[in-house]
């Protein structure tokens, strides 16, 4: 249980980098994501490049984690994300988020967000 919460701390370390490739390199060739919105993404490279695509939107994308819960269905992490768009400070956020992550083999097979993602795209509005 502890290497499954190891495996998801390093693709929230590879986040916090803003490093694409090294999110990737923690991820299952198989993984899929699911974001805020139900929306459900499927592959490595897809993921990859979503992520740049991300960092791209929001520099200073950043997730800190407060509570870590491992469990037989995977980890489940609570805490905040914050960014600005652009890197613009007057278009600074932070949410709070929930993240259900699942591991296979030491890689992150399913990253799943909860979280009210209004403010991120209210930061994106022109004004």
């Amino acid at each position: 249980m502890s290497s499954d919460l190891d495996s998801v701390r390093g693709t929230i370390a590879a986040i916090n980098r803003r490093d694409p490739l090294g999110v990737a390199a923690t991820l299952a060739p198989e993984v899929a994501f699911v974001d805020a919105h139900g929306r459900r993404f499927e592959g490595r490279d897809a993921l990859m490049e979503g992520w740049r695509g991300y960092f791209a939107t929001f520099p200073d994308y950043r997730i800190e984690i407060e509570k870590e819960q491992p469990g037989a269905g995977g980890v489940l992490l609570l805490g905040h994300a914050s960014g600005s768009f652009r890197g613009r400070r007057d278009r600074a956020w932070r949410i709070p988020i929930a993240i259900r992550a699942e591991v296979r083999g030491g890689l992150v097979c399913l990253w799943q967000v909860f979280a009210d993602t209004h403010l991120p795209f209210e930061s994106m509005r022109e004004g």
